[in-house]
């Protein structure tokens, strides 16, 4: 996936899927609806925030190995369905950003 973001533009970051033959799908700038892990990084962070609300005040003092407990827990909650669901929407998202000119869609 390419959404033409400065960082996504090094020749490494062209070069190396082209030597693969890795085929490249061109999102249009600022189109996050479309990229669905961003929907499930929200997800861990909201479930992360119900349970552990109060490490958000000593993030500072939180051990790494705690912080890597914490987000490993976050990721094995995130239900398959949620995970199925998101797939499964990804061609109605893609159409929806074509119908809008990529513009915003209601995702």
């Amino acid at each position: 996936m390419q959404d033409n973001a400065p960082f996504r533009r090094s020749r490494e970051t062209t070069e190396n899927p082209r030597r693969r033959r890795i085929p490249n799908v061109k999102f249009p700038p600022y189109s996050p609806d479309l990229n669905l892990i961003k929907h499930v990084w929200n997800w861990m962070k909201d479930w992360i925030q119900e349970r552990y609300w109060q490490a958000r005040y000593n993030v500072a003092r939180m051990p790494l190995h705690e912080l890597r407990r914490i987000i490993w827990q976050a990721w094995e909650a995130v239900p398959d369905e949620y995970i199925e669901t998101l797939y499964n929407s990804w061609w109605r998202r893609c159409q929806a950003v074509i119908d809008a000119n990529g513009g915003p869609i209601k995702y």
